[in-house]
């Protein structure tokens, strides 16, 4: 133990740990912007405006740096900037300071076009709830806009971006919901022919309206919206895909805006196939279908959640063995049950009690989501 904080000790008091957040930003690329020398020394004269010094150096420093990436016949910017945190009143102003400069450097045409990603790194910070509740402000008070959800790249990693949220994690695994895969062939059907017509269907839109009743599969009814009704376009969709499209205006679609669905997010919602993305609280993380699989063991017969019951791992291991929801390769396997069950304590779906293992508290309220980040989200859904 060092002087100092044998010093620290003696005086009682806990001091907080240096943070430092780095900042960094993906622009989207262009075939037009030219990294120039103007813009560079631009650049340079912004950063030493923001400047604020970490005691470290390169990517980690307080100066921001801008580099460029080659994608596809563009050329891309991405903008590094770190803010040290000596004291947790000042993290906010700190990270607004960062957000600032991004802004303004696209802003001042010196990136080359609008934020595509912006990506935060700090310690733990899938576990720092309070300091992703600043970058979350911090993001809010510069930019504006709907408060933004984090996708969890790593422990120390979040991408900052928007969900589309679609049902609850336990709607998704009883398949009880607004989406299911009884209805994904039509889906399909009708968004190949939209594709293939782009031209004909340009002035209209197309959704799903979702009935959900007492029945296990819902009814889903296919609708279009635009200034007036095209009968032409209803024979011509009946025609080709035996799917009679109902005409809504644009006031009764505004109206009832939250009940319709677009067509890509219904196939994404109803896909019973691949990892999905769930949302816990303001995190956003990636279940593969090996751990979706895992899950259902802590589901009774009945297909309901056993929240708060502690299930010792051999009744897992015979539950693994006889459950048709994991792949047969795996199905005998222990090896792979630890596996899986560490990673999804790791990522807190499950809480762990020596050998027995218990769905984590608020598991039914987890909803299913994609996560679209800064520059994707609106376009398209």
């Amino acid at each position: 133990m060092t002087a100092i904080s044998k010093t620290i000790r003696g005086w009682g008091v806990q001091l907080p740990l240096p943070k430092v957040f780095d900042v960094t930003v993906h622009y989207e690329p262009s075939a037009h912007f030219r990294f120039t020398r103007k813009i560079r020394n631009d650049f340079d004269d912004l950063a030493r405006e923001h400047a604020q010094s970490t005691w470290l150096l390169g990517s980690h420093g307080g100066k921001a740096r801008m580099q460029t990436d080659i994608q596809g016949i563009g050329l891309a910017t991405r903008l590094e900037v770190g803010r040290l945190s000596l004291r947790e009143g000042k993290q906010g102003d700190l990270l607004r300071s960062a957000f600032h400069l991004c802004k303004e450097a696209g802003e001042r045409g010196l990136s080359s076009g609008k934020i595509e990603r912006l990506l935060v790194r700090f310690p733990k910070a899938v576990l720092r709830e309070k300091e992703r509740d600043q970058v979350r402000k911090a993001y809010g008070d510069v930019f504006g806009g709907e408060a933004c959800s984090f996708l969890a790249i790593d422990p120390g990693q979040l991408e900052l971006g928007h969900c589309a949220i679609y049902q609850t994690i336990v709607q998704f695994m009883r398949e009880d919901g607004r989406f299911h895969s009884a209805h994904r062939d039509s889906i399909e059907t009708l968004l190949r022919h939209l594709h293939q017509e782009v031209g004909r269907y340009e002035n209209h839109k197309f959704y799903v309206l979702p009935r959900k009743g007492a029945e296990a599969v819902p009814h889903i009814e296919f609708v279009y919206t635009g200034e007036e009704r095209d009968r032409s376009i209803e024979a011509y969709v009946e025609g080709y895909t035996d799917i009679r499209p109902v005409f809504v205006d644009s006031d009764a679609f505004q109206t009832q805006r939250d009940a319709y669905v677009g067509l890509k997010a219904y196939e994404k919602a109803s896909r019973r196939f691949g990892g999905i993305s769930i949302l816990q609280e303001d995190l956003v993380r990636h279940l593969s279908p090996n751990q979706v699989g895992v899950l259902y063991l802590f589901f009774d017969e009945q297909m309901q959640p056993e929240v708060g019951r502690y299930i010792g791992w051999n009744e897992l291991k015979k539950r693994q063995e006889k459950s048709n929801l994991i792949s047969k390769s795996a199905r005998f396997s222990p090896t792979f049950l630890d596996a899986v069950l560490e990673t999804l304590v790791r990522d807190q779906f499950l809480l762990s009690s020596g050998d027995s293992y218990a769905l984590y508290p608020g598991f039914s309220h987890f909803n299913h989501v994609s996560f679209y980040p800064l520059g994707q989200f609106g376009k398209g859904l």
